[in-house]
């Protein structure tokens, strides 16, 4: 009775291990799919440009949405509907200034991506 219960003892802690690494690669591999798939894909970057007027921040206002409105349309055009989304964009960078007294002008530079 010592042998067997022994080896039945060695045979149980050898599943329970087995099934542990079993287990563990499971959960590891659904990690990393799930990783893999919420890392965006990234493009170069667009420019999207627009001039406005108005006073008190109201031309550069409009001149920042124009430039935005002008990005996601030529992100749409090089790389296609679900690159046009600004809010997935990275490395923005504005430059708003204003040029007259009434006119303002916008450039917004950034990487269309996907998820």
């Amino acid at each position: 009775m010592g042998n067997s219960a022994v080896a039945g003892e060695s045979a149980m802690r050898t599943t329970t291990r087995i099934a542990a690494l079993a287990i563990a690669a499971a959960a590891t591999t659904g990690l990393t799919t799930f990783s893999a798939e919420a890392l965006p894909r990234c493009r170069a970057p667009v420019e999207g440009f627009a001039t406005a007027t108005g006073i008190l921040g109201a031309g550069s206002a409009k001149a920042r949405e124009e430039a935005r409105i002008r990005w996601r349309r030529t992100a749409r055009n090089l790389y296609g509907p679900r690159y046009a989304d600004f809010r997935n964009a990275q490395d923005r960078q504005w430059d708003c200034k204003k040029n007259a007294i009434l006119l303002a002008k916008c450039v917004v530079v950034a990487r269309p991506c996907r998820y």
